[in-house]
């Protein structure tokens, strides 16, 4: 249908890292040397066949990021290309923002991601699109602005786009805004008890707006609050079996990959070392199912600090495969604090003086644990 509409559209299969480089680079042609501001003032597409076939695009990328990750940014690239070329429109908003969000997440690229993020804003100040700013405040805060800013100064423009999508009509983007929020909170370790109001107010205003699929995304989150509360919670697929199982049989990878991530949470406060390393290994590459989320800022240093504590129990060839995922893991970590990721400095302290205590340098690990105490606080 989009292809009747003047538009490419790539096949529902998973794609390889070449085809995505291919695209990526074609894109980064494309834009140029171009800023935020220039970005801004490209013309207003006019063609209504073009409008029509990137609003349908945009639909289907946020099934993608779901449920196909590795066709997301394909779709991504060829509606930025289909920006600067026929101009922009209201769903450029959404691709640059979400251009922001590749640039970041699977690039590494904070600085330009940042830039893509600032321009999907300047859209929105040019145009009259309303309808469009809860959906760029959820994209833009929930998964660009993290890499170089506080967890906390999301909180209220998280509050802000849900009431701008409520009133608009865009209620999936108002839900995203709510969920990404709590996953926030829970990441900047507020008091369990008030967390587990925030949630439960989610959830309830989640099934008001009957948007289930949204709900099992924060479920994963409430089940581990409850736990270290030693609470129960009267609430549907309230265990992690049934919660994969669900995001199992409706295919959703995101689902799938928070309620992973929130079992290997709590096995590492509980110290349950050798089930984490075999959820690790079951897990497999997990940030690629929450692309540009900070949960796989977060997952890479579990992933880091997991392997370090299993190899010290492990036999010389299994220690020296999980030494060097840790250490691939912990460079990963530090290249983003090298790039203004004030978010990840402590977890890059722990994963640094749990690597010491693996080599035996007792001072380096002590001083490292006393640095990550220190940031934290």
């Amino acid at each position: 249908f989009c292809r009747k509409l003047g538009l490419p559209v790539p096949k529902n299969k998973p794609v390889s890292k070449f085809t995505i480089l291919k695209e990526y680079y074609k894109t980064i042609h494309a834009l140029g040397n171009r800023t935020a501001d220039e970005i801004a003032c490209l013309p207003e597409l006019s063609d209504e066949r073009i409008i029509m076939g990137q609003k349908i695009m945009s639909l289907s990328a946020v099934s993608c990021y779901l449920a196909q990750p590795t066709l997301f940014p394909i779709i991504v690239f060829l509606m930025i290309r289909s920006s600067i070329k026929y101009g922009i429109s209201a769903s450029s908003c959404d691709w640059f923002a979400l251009f922001g969000l590749v640039l970041c997440g699977a690039f590494g690229n904070l600085k330009d991601g940042l830039v893509m993020g600032k321009a999907a804003e300047l859209i929105l100040t040019n145009h009259d699109w309303k309808e469009r700013k809860s959906r760029v405040a959820m994209y833009c805060e929930g998964f660009v602005f993290h890499w170089t800013a506080p967890l906390q100064a999301s909180f209220v423009p998280f509050l802000e786009g849900c009431q701008i999508g409520l009133r608009t009509g865009d209620i999936d983007s108002a839900g995203w805004c709510l969920i990404i929020r709590c996953h926030y909170l829970f990441y900047a370790a507020r008091p369990l008890e008030g967390l587990q109001t925030e949630i439960h107010t989610c959830i309830d205003i989640l099934s008001r707006l009957n948007l289930e699929a949204h709900r099992m995304v924060v479920l994963p989150y409430l089940l581990v609050v409850a736990k270290l509360r030693g609470v129960d919670v009267a609430e549907e697929c309230m265990d992690f079996e049934s919660m994969l199982k669900v995001a199992s049989e409706t295919r959703n990878l995101t689902s799938r990959g928070h309620t992973i991530f929130a079992q290997l949470e709590l096995m590492v406060i509980f110290k349950e070392w050798e089930h984490a390393a075999g959820l690790l290994v079951e897990a497999d590459n997990l940030r690629a199912s929450i692309l540009g989320h900070f949960v796989g800022v977060r997952f890479t240093a579990l992933e880091a600090l997991i392997s370090f504590k299993a190899a010290q129990a492990s036999p010389f060839l299994g220690r020296i495969k999980l030494k060097r995922r840790g250490v691939k893991s912990m460079k990963l970590l530090r290249s983003w604090v090298k790039k203004g990721n004030g978010n990840a400095v402590h977890l890059l302290h722990v994963v640094s003086a749990q690597l010491a205590v693996l080599e035996g340098k007792r001072k380096r690990a002590e001083d490292g644990f006393k640095s990550a105490v220190k940031v934290a606080a």
